[in-house]
């Protein structure tokens, strides 16, 4: 599990050093971006991690709540990134949308190995 959240860190990183130097004044907003949806895949990531070797068919129930709790925390995430902190908000949303779906994408990936064990 460690190689692939290396993995994508190492891929977060490089995509918020390539945007950082294509707009230099975007920097915090490419960094927010990501920290918020990375912080949260870790976490819900652990969370599935511990529910499947206890039993499989706990998961589902997890999933549900992981995707509420997801939603009520990146709504305020997101507004009070953008409202306290007067980001750019096209690159902020630029880049927590695309780091959102890679980490999901991942999350799923792994959800998948973990059932074709």
């Amino acid at each position: 599990m460690r190689a692939v959240w290396t993995t994508v860190a190492i891929a977060l990183a490089a995509g918020a050093a390539i945007a950082s130097a294509a707009a230099p004044d975007a920097v915090t907003e490419v960094a927010l971006g990501i920290a918020g949806p990375f912080v949260a895949a870790v976490g819900s990531l652990a969370l599935m991690e511990r529910a499947y070797r206890r039993g499989p068919e706990q998961l589902a129930k997890l999933m549900v709540r992981a995707f509420v709790a997801k939603l009520v925390l990146f709504g305020l995430y997101v507004t009070l990134t953008v409202g306290l902190l007067s980001l750019d908000a096209a690159w902020f949303i630029g880049s927590f949308a695309v780091s959102f779906v890679v980490l999901h994408l991942t999350e799923a990936a792994h959800l998948q190995r973990s059932f074709t064990r």
